[in-house]
């Protein structure tokens, strides 16, 4: 227990770093994958402010957001100012935890830790980058952020393997829990059913029948009654909307989600959405997906 604690506290202490980037925090050189699919870049579209809360928050609820950021790079030019854009529309809709999906660190595509970039500009917030694959230089995975003052227990990553698909990709879970949950995030291949087989095994063999809630959310790239949901969905429950998060101008299909662990502690869902409208931000231009959120009481 007491290696356990220090381990935890050692951990936890890293997530104060500072955003920049030095030749310690770079590493691997996969210089040729590219993960984004770049669209034609052009300047967002700020709406002005109405005093409208287009998503409000049942009293007593933590709200959990996931959202797929695309590097930040998608179709804005520069990924600073959509970064800013994107912490404003976090602190918009009072976002308690948000799962981020295809974040760069410290790479010669983006020279900063992109989530703890976005932890500052939202505040000095708690961050974590679980690493999925090397790239450029340095990384390429997912995040999680969690409001300054969140008390940290343990956060680390899974590993999830590529399949025997031709072009297929590492990927990972980046999991961080709290004095009062455990979240995971993660962007995951579609037809992936081998990565669906770690992520099960991973919340069985560390959360059955846990006192906490635990949560999965991300970018599954698979839609409901897909073979990969239906697996997931042995071991999660969809308490996100499942409205359509793709693509952002016209959304056809949802394959972004926020999930619960059936064998965790319960919740109550008490609302959800895949967000289209905000003040502070044009969530059609800050990523190639929608952000989803649902929000639960204890």
């Amino acid at each position: 227990m007491i290696k356990r604690i220090f381990i935890a506290l050692l951990m936890s202490s890293a997530l104060f770093v500072s955003y920049s980037c030095d030749k310690n925090t770079v590493a691997g050189d996969d210089d040729e994958y590219d993960p984004l699919n770049r669209g034609e870049k052009v300047e967002p579209s700020i709406k002005p402010g109405d005093n409208t809360n287009y998503y409000p928050k049942a009293a007593g609820s933590m709200r959990i957001m996931s959202y797929n950021v695309g590097a930040f790079n998608k179709f804005m030019e520069s990924s600073t100012a959509n970064i800013a854009t994107i912490a404003a529309m976090i602190k918009e809709v009072e976002a308690d935890v948000v799962g981020l999906n295809e974040l760069d660190s410290c790479n010669t595509r983006h020279k900063n830790n992109q989530v703890a970039a976005l932890a500052q500009e939202l505040g000095s917030w708690t961050w974590y980058f679980g690493k999925a694959m090397n790239y450029k230089g340095g990384s390429y995975g997912n995040g999680v952020v969690v409001p300054k003052g969140t008390t940290i227990i343990d956060k680390y990553y899974v590993t999830l393997p590529p399949t025997s698909k031709e072009g297929s990709e590492q990927r990972s879970i980046a999991v961080v829990e709290t004095d009062k949950y455990v979240i995971g995030a993660a962007h995951m291949e579609g037809s992936a059913l081998n990565q669906v087989a770690v992520v099960n095994e991973w919340v069985e063999k560390n959360y059955k029948d846990y006192h906490k809630p635990v949560f999965f959310v991300g970018d599954m790239n698979a839609v409901v009654g897909s073979e990969h949901i239906t697996a997931l969905e042995t071991k999660f429950t969809i308490i996100s909307n499942a409205q359509n998060s793709v693509p952002v101008s016209n959304p056809t299909r949802c394959i972004d989600y926020v999930f619960h662990y059936k064998k965790s502690a319960p919740v109550q869902v008490t609302g959800s959405a895949t967000m289209t409208m905000f003040r502070t931000g044009d969530p059609k231009v800050t990523s190639d997906h929608l952000p989803v959120y649902a929000d639960v009481k204890f």
